[in-house]
């Protein structure tokens, strides 16, 4: 075992296979989050990280960004000493089931797998059963919205286990509120896989009022038939693919973008909403998963998850004048400080972790 810790007793011990390092998805912003939200409300977290694919120059960052890490294996985790486990992890060897059996854990899931096969259209089959096992092995499930929770009931999980409760992720707030910006630039960022449409900010380009607009897209991976849409609609010089980003390069990306699009067909919670609104970025969106419990009224809505109604949306946002992006920003940032702060996810989840205690 590798670390930087210098406590040897902790409040929670956080298993991870992310951190905020070269992320591969969401749950690494939200690690962050948790992180900086313990810290202000003086909790202590170890963060244990294993079955990780970082290189050493990326965990040599990590000992050194964050404090108080563990970078070990399975037969380490007795090394480290907290009353519970709080698990971010999907995969995982059947050493660590065996493990945490006789001990009290909190399992967090970002997205429910058979959810993200169905909306994908793949086969995770193997990776559905290790969480539906992870599942039934803890001792308490934290889902990320209601809406998961809907679909937690609908897939019978509450027969693997009934004890399941909804804390929404927060974000700390290291952006800078703007007015409305007039770039003519449309973004989309995230994870490119299907169900998140990013064809649909491409195809947007050769619509009626949208011809003076580019679009930038930050996130990883691409599908064929995205990128073959460039040539077939002739629009491979105004669109930007940024492959992921972070730090500098992202608030590049949020001072360049007029609208966030978010045209998913399922998004278990949404945490690149939050990081719009506290920017003052007026969001386009399907009300599915999060988003809806993030932005409540104050965001322009497609009907459904077709491209039809994406458009729609789209040009109810073109047409709105600078009063209504006001007003909608604004609520959407009043909603974010009363309920998606860092600090407000780190309280709730240590209030559920002294239930357990």
């Amino acid at each position: 075992m590798i670390t930087n810790i210098k406590d040897q007793e902790y409040d929670v011990i956080e298993v991870t296979n992310e951190m905020p390092v070269n992320r591969k998805g969401g749950v690494g912003s939200v690690i962050e989050n948790l992180g900086s939200g313990f810290r202000s409300i003086g909790a202590k977290a170890l963060w244990f990280l294993l079955d990780h694919n970082y290189r050493d120059f990326e965990v040599e960052r990590v000992l050194t960004e964050f404090p108080d890490i563990a970078i070990g294996s399975y037969d380490e985790l007795p090394l480290c000493k907290a009353p519970l486990f709080h698990l971010h992890i999907y995969q995982h060897d059947p050493l660590l089931l065996q493990y945490l059996m006789s001990r009290k854990v909190v399992l967090t899931i970002h997205s429910l797998l058979i959810c993200e096969a169905q909306s994908n259209g793949i086969d995770l089959s193997w990776s559905v059963k290790q969480q539906e096992d992870m599942i039934a092995a803890c001792n308490k499930v934290v889902l990320v919205s209601q809406s998961e929770l809907q679909n937690y009931y609908k897939y019978n999980y509450h027969k693997l286990n009934p004890n399941v409760t909804v804390i929404h992720n927060g974000l700390r707030n290291s952006g800078s509120f703007r007015n409305q910006r007039k770039n003519d630039v449309i973004g989309f960022c995230g994870r490119l896989v299907p169900r998140k449409r990013p064809e649909y900010v491409q195809k947007l380009l050769r619509e009626k009022g949208f011809s003076n607009y580019s679009v930038m897209i930050a996130g990883r991976g691409f599908s064929p038939y995205a990128k073959n849409l460039l040539l077939d609609l002739k629009i491979q010089d105004r669109v930007q693919f940024l492959g992921w980003c972070g730090g500098e390069r992202l608030k590049s990306f949020y001072d360049a973008i007029d609208v966030m699009a978010i045209p998913s067909t399922y998004e278990p919670f949404g945490m690149i909403a939050l990081e719009a609104v506290i920017r003052g970025i007026p969001i386009v969106c399907n009300r599915v998963g999060g988003l809806g419990e993030i932005l409540g009224d104050y965001a322009f809505y497609s009907d459904d998850d077709t491209y039809e109604s994406f458009r729609g949306a789209m040009n109810m946002w073109l047409k709105a004048d600078s009063k209504k992006i006001t007003d909608i920003t604004r609520g959407a940032l009043q909603r974010y400080y009363l309920n998606f702060t860092d600090i407000t996810m780190a309280q709730k989840y240590l209030n559920l972790f002294r239930t357990l205690n």
